[in-house]
């Protein structure tokens, strides 16, 4: 009975350990799908621009214009990105400077959110967002310029490289059949004997 408990105890914890495992790597796949990350963003976005919208008078509505400048800034520079990893454009240092970016825009975006509603004047914080975003701009217009560029199609480059080779290889051919037949002509108008022969 003993050993039937502890077989039992196993299955079950089996079990019950490919369940979590499963639960875990769904949420961790759903939380890595585009339409959370896109949903998330859009409630980010919302949340920032519900105080600003409210009717009266509200301070600092500006910070929630460039909170939501931010996140799109962000946004279209991460498609820009996935674009042309997809062309297999060249991107530099882009992807690893691409988190650091992300990150510190984040936090520029919390402290605007903060500042929406509150008579705190934001000068220094306002200035540091219009820094991010011209980084952002820039950065996004250097993305779109690097994948604009044609990439070298390796199969293209192959193709003729072998069509240079073959007709190299037919050039030569050909001037030695030429060759040889000059040779054999001029033998027999010389009258050498045994030049005919096979």
């Amino acid at each position: 009975m003993l050993e039937f408990l502890t077989v039992a105890a196993l299955l079950m914890l089996m079990v019950f350990g490919l369940l979590v495992t499963g639960a875990w790597l769904a949420v961790r796949r759903i939380r890595r799908s585009r339409l959370f990350v896109t949903t998330a963003h859009l409630l980010a976005d919302g949340m920032l621009a519900a105080p600003a919208l409210r009717p009266g008078r509200t301070p600092n509505r500006a910070a929630a214009l460039q909170a939501i400048r931010i996140s799109r800034g962000h946004r279209l520079l991460r498609q820009r990105v996935a674009a042309a990893r997809a062309a297999g454009a060249y991107l530099g240092d882009v992807p690893a400077v691409l988190p650091r970016l992300e990150s510190e825009g984040r936090r520029i975006r919390a402290d605007l959110g903060r500042l929406i509603g509150s008579a705190v004047a934001g000068d220094e914080l306002s200035a540091r967002a219009e820094s991010h975003l011209r980084t952002l701009a820039d950065l996004t217009e250097a993305v779109g310029g690097a994948a604009s560029v044609p990439t070298a199609d390796e199969s293209l480059a192959r193709e003729a490289e072998e069509a240079a080779l073959g007709l190299r290889l037919h050039t030569a051919a050909y001037t030695e059949l030429m060759s040889m037949g000059t040779t054999r002509d001029r033998n027999r108008i010389l009258g050498q004997p045994g030049v005919d022969a096979p």
